[in-house]
């Protein structure tokens, strides 16, 4: 219930944030806005932190019952943290974003 409740805020804030009117409740968007990236950029380092830990584990995993495919199984794991870490800096640039665009 937690994680729907903070899905759901991650992605109604910001969109309230650009509802309101100009010139009303300017610090109030910006607010909203600024939480919103925070919120952005959070849950996706908390999202490649825990799939970066499965990967790492599974290779581990995988070394321990095959040593002898160690290097490529390596090898897969490296290129995987990078599409998981291209995800984190998507995040980044989406909260950037959000702060700098008006």
């Amino acid at each position: 219930m937690k994680a729907r409740l903070t899905t759901l805020l991650a992605v109604l804030l910001p969109a309230v944030a650009l509802a309101a009117e100009p010139g009303q409740g300017e610090s109030l968007k910006q607010g909203l806005m600024f939480l919103g990236a925070g919120l952005a950029i959070g849950l996706a380092a908390l999202g490649t932190g825990v799939g970066m830990g499965y990967a790492i584990k599974g290779t581990q995993e995988g070394v321990a019952r095959n040593p002898t495919i160690g290097g490529r199984l390596q090898t897969l794991m490296f290129i995987g943290l990078a599409f998981i870490e291209t995800l984190a800096l998507y995040a980044l640039l989406i909260a950037i974003i959000m702060l700098f665009v008006k």
